[in-house]
């Protein structure tokens, strides 16, 4: 765990465990057997990273390998770099540009990252302000928008099935630590922040918000609004947000 981060290790139980070693910085530690560093700012090397993933398992499967590929790389990011920004009022220097490296794991998913420095204190304007899209544009900005149109590229698929992706795993960052948050004191205004970034349509310039409302109440259930694929991978079932699962389930229903 990077020093910056090193207030959130006694919440980082349970599921969340894992995310101790989501981000670590570059130099302390080597890579381990399996794994490969891959600088997120070459562009030809993450394709190629993706591709190492996807291609094994065929041009019928493309699509669902690159997105539970994209899954994995988000499953690692988000719940820290939403963690830094929200409750330490700090940014994880996450640009591509910046030198942060992938580390992938010995199935060829992202694994983790290695940070080329520490988190770096937020700005009095992005501190005071109640706009998500302003307090979490290192994330969203820096990162996202500069990583998803390489995956995108590489994988062949539209960007908005990984912005889908991205949004599902922020908006799993928004429950488990907005309510975190109201223990900690001033958080109002970047929790309410944080979850405006799901629930509106548009950005503050007009243009339409790719991560909104990635996931809907059916049956009472949590589910995604775009399908994930997860099923067409090899072993795999509807993962527990499926929409197809949900859809099944209501026909089950009404059939008696």
């Amino acid at each position: 765990m990077i020093p910056a981060l090193l207030p959130l290790d006694p919440f980082l139980t349970g599921d969340y465990a894992a995310h101790r070693d989501s981000f670590a910085m570059a130099g302390v530690g080597e890579a381990g057997a399996g794994e490969a560093g891959v600088p997120l700012a070459d562009a030809a090397a993450v394709g190629a990273a993706l591709t190492a993933f996807t291609a094994p398992l065929g041009p019928a499967r493309r699509v669902a390998a690159v997105s539970q590929w994209t899954k994995s790389y988000f499953a690692v990011l988000t719940v820290p770099s939403v963690a830094a920004t929200l409750l330490l009022d700090c940014d994880l220097p996450l640009s591509p540009e910046g030198g942060i490296t992938m580390v992938l794991g010995e199935n060829g998913r992202p694994a983790g990252f290695r940070l080329p420095g520490d988190a770096r204190p937020l700005g009095p304007d992005r501190l005071g302000t109640a706009c998500g899209f302003t307090r979490f544009s290192g994330l969203i900005d820096d990162h996202l928008a500069a990583i998803i149109p390489v995956f995108a590229t590489a994988g062949g698929v539209p960007q908005r099935m990984i912005w889908s992706n991205a949004a599902d795993y922020l908006d799993r960052a928004a429950r488990m630590l907005v309510p975190l948050a109201s223990a900690w004191p001033g958080r109002e205004a970047a929790s309410a922040g944080l979850q405006s970034l799901l629930a509106t349509p548009d950005r503050p310039d007009g243009s339409p918000n790719l991560l909104h409302e990635p996931v809907r109440l059916m049956n009472g259930l949590r589910t995604r609004k775009v399908c994930c694929l997860r099923y067409a991978m090899p072993g795999e079932d509807f993962c527990g947000s499926c929409p197809k699962r949900r859809r099944a389930e209501a026909a089950r229903a009404a059939r008696g």
